[in-house]
């Protein structure tokens, strides 16, 4: 194969996994793997991890990007099954009922998440297991978890 021909294949590739969102440009280039166990109606991408310090936060932001009509509404990380968890310790969302947004079909939906009480020296979430519920045939009770695996924090 030429170099010119290696060249092309490279920025295929690249092209390629840019148009499927495979990179996450918000960290930095990074691909922290998702389980989606709903993959059939919708996408998940990650968009950012931040800490504050002060506050000893974390803001966990994900997106939410339905390609069917079945689904208009999503409810992600509700009390007792969702947690973040680092180093063996488990932290839980800030809002128990879990955090819902709207749908709408090939629009991406941001979700955003609260997490409390996290310290700060603390560099990722090696698992973040959410439950979810679009409607009552497509929810984590019938399925498996939504979960994120090895999440880099940016603090602030």
């Amino acid at each position: 194969m030429t170099k010119i021909n290696k060249i092309l294949v490279s920025l295929a590739v690249i092209f390629l996994f840019n148009a499927c969102g495979v990179v996450t440009p918000h960290l930095g280039g990074l691909n922290p793997p998702v389980s989606n166990p709903f993959k059939e109606l919708a996408n998940v991408q990650v968009v950012r991890c931040t800490g504050n310090r002060s506050a000893a936060t974390v803001e966990f932001v994900f997106t939410v990007t339905a390609h069917s009509n079945l689904i208009t509404k999503g409810t992600f990380g509700s009390f007792p099954n969702s947690k973040f968890t680092a180093r063996g310790t488990a932290y839980k969302p800030y809002r128990d009922a879990g955090t819902s947004v709207e749908l709408v079909r090939y629009t991406p939906s941001e979700v955003v998440m609260t997490v409390n009480q996290v310290p700060d020296y603390l560099t990722q979430f090696d698992r973040i297991e959410l439950a979810w519920y679009f409607n009552p045939s497509h929810h984590s009770g019938t399925n498996p978890l939504l979960v994120f695996h090895n999440i880099p924090i940016v603090w602030q």
